[in-house]
């Protein structure tokens, strides 16, 4: 992968998530300051967060990056990428039993949720859909394999 091209990616990604950050911050603002009503105009505040966040990782790269170019070479070294693919399936075993185990929580500390509150709902989706997902992403790949 080229230098350029990832640094040009970084910048195009931290620019975008500024924007939209402050696109929600500014709205927020709009909200609280104004007669305007809305259901809870705090969401805003908290959806500002994840572009910022993720432009904070951005820029983060891009520092590192600059500092040590050779970091491009780890992208497409296939042992590197294998120790990367490796921690990235043990992280999602960790988050499967966290999930297992706050569904778990949830339905015995307030059994009267069962079936009735979206938190509930919520809960079990995003866990089936961890469960789930890596089967069919490889039987897809095994599918476009051949």
């Amino acid at each position: 992968m080229d230098t350029e091209s990832v640094i040009k990616a970084a910048k195009l990604k931290i620019c975008v998530g500024i924007v939209v950050s402050i696109g929600l911050f500014i709205t927020w603002f709009i909200f609280e300051t104004s007669e305007l009503s809305f259901s809870n105009h705090k969401v805003f505040i908290a959806l500002s967060l994840i572009p910022f966040s993720v432009s904070l990782v951005s820029f983060l790269k891009l520092m590192k990056l600059n500092k040590y170019p050779q970091t491009i070479v780890a992208e497409t070294d296939e042992r590197l990428v294998a120790e990367k693919n490796e921690a990235d399936a043990k992280t999602l075993k960790i988050i499967q039993g966290t999930l297992f185990l706050i569904y778990l929580s949830y339905t015995f500390v307030i059994p009267d949720d069962i079936f009735k509150t979206i938190g509930w709902w919520m809960t079990l989706l995003v866990l089936l859909i961890s469960l789930f997902l890596p089967l069919l992403f490889r039987y897809l790949g095994r599918k476009q394999g051949r």
